[in-house]
């Protein structure tokens, strides 16, 4: 049996690059990758050790920024990058073109909508606005090809499809956050999500937690706070390996959360850790033992909070964690039977 993975971008190491790194871990070494977009030798990792297809977009868009910019351009660059017909079963990680890569209609496809990239857009431009239309539409139709349909939310595809997919939690690697003992920690310090914040939103807390002389750190990726950055670097500990993110977690006193629209991730490895999360509403995760609403926190820095369980706020966490990901997708690989031969192997389209 031939299997390829199929995804939106391949352009930098992020969590949905996460996700695409555990179905290959499952699917195996020799697996193809098909992406609409894909920035060479800017990825280091297994990732690249593997034959990557790619489509003319790889040479105009650079992040998954510039990729809904241009995605006026996807129907086109997705019809043109055709996965051959010898192949009997394509896993989809999608967020939200991918599953639209042009096919056999012989082979089978497994899409997993893990978010919809177009909440990324603020604000439309002119050929934006003339080509909605189109792109959701291609998005809508695409969901036809898929043979079966997963998604992190109903509610990331039309109402037309809800029967027919089936809620996977996404996929964390939650493996190096663990409870460690109370003993070991002072606990004197915040952290703060920086890739949910806006300039806006940093400047503030950086502001406030100076005033009131509280020890904090800014972590996860931060590029877009560079202005800010550049002149507070001693609060930024960056997108750290989670050897080095593990500890500080554990010992931190809250974890500040803004993120809404995309999967938690910092959130759920604070949880894993037994620490306490001020957060804002999610569509992954519900207020809770050790996940607390944000607006808990006053500009006195005081929060009042009683006591948690933490074995149940990792429970919280390891609800999304990778292992339980893998295992159901060894199971959709184990039961997969064609249900009829390919009788050809040619590449040109059924």
């Amino acid at each position: 049996m031939k299997v390829v993975v199929s995804c939106d971008a391949i352009v930098k190491r992020d969590y949905y690059l996460e996700i695409v790194e555990s179905v290959l871990d499952v699917v195996g070494e020799q697996c193809e990758l098909y992406a609409l977009v894909h920035r060479e030798g800017q990825v280091i990792g297994p990732v690249e050790q593997r034959k990557i297809h790619s489509s003319f977009m790889s040479h105009k868009v650079k992040s998954f920024a510039e990729l809904v910019e241009y995605n006026f351009l996807i129907p086109g660059a997705a019809k043109n990058l055709f996965i051959p017909c010898s192949v009997d079963l394509i896993i989809n990680i999608s967020r939200g073109y991918s599953h639209g890569i042009l096919k056999c209609e012989k082979t089978r496809q497994v899409t997993f909508i893990v978010e919809d990239i177009n909440s990324q857009i603020k604000k439309k431009s002119f050929k934006q606005m003339i080509f909605s239309s189109l792109v959701k539409s291609f998005q809508a139709k695409s969901l036809k090809q898929a043979s079966k349909i997963w998604v992190s939310n109903k509610n990331l595809i039309p109402a037309s499809f809800h029967e027919k997919a089936i809620v996977v939690a996404p996929p964390v690697k939650l493996l190096d956050y663990k409870i460690l003992p109370d003993a070991l920690f002072v606990r004197d310090y915040f952290l703060i999500n920086a890739e949910s914040l806006t300039i806006e939103d940093a400047t503030k807390y950086l502001e406030l937690f100076k005033c009131l002389k509280m020890k904090f750190k800014f972590i996860g990726t931060d590029d877009h706070l560079e202005v800010l950055k550049c002149k507070n670097e001693e609060f930024f500990f960056g997108d750290r390996c989670g050897g080095e993110l593990a500890p500080l977690l554990a010992g931190t006193k809250f974890l500040i959360d803004h993120e809404q629209s995309e999967v938690p991730v910092n959130t759920l490895r604070a949880l894993a850790s037994g620490r306490p999360v001020l957060g804002k509403p999610n569509q992954f995760i519900s207020f809770g033992e050790g996940y607390y609403d944000l607006s808990l926190f006053d500009l006195s820095g005081e929060i009042n909070i009683i006591d948690f369980d933490k074995n149940k706020a990792r429970g919280l966490a390891l609800a999304f964690e990778e292992l339980k990901f893998k295992h159901l997708l060894n199971r959709e690989l184990m039961s997969f039977s064609p249900l009829q031969s390919v009788e050809s192997t040619s590449d040109n389209c059924c």
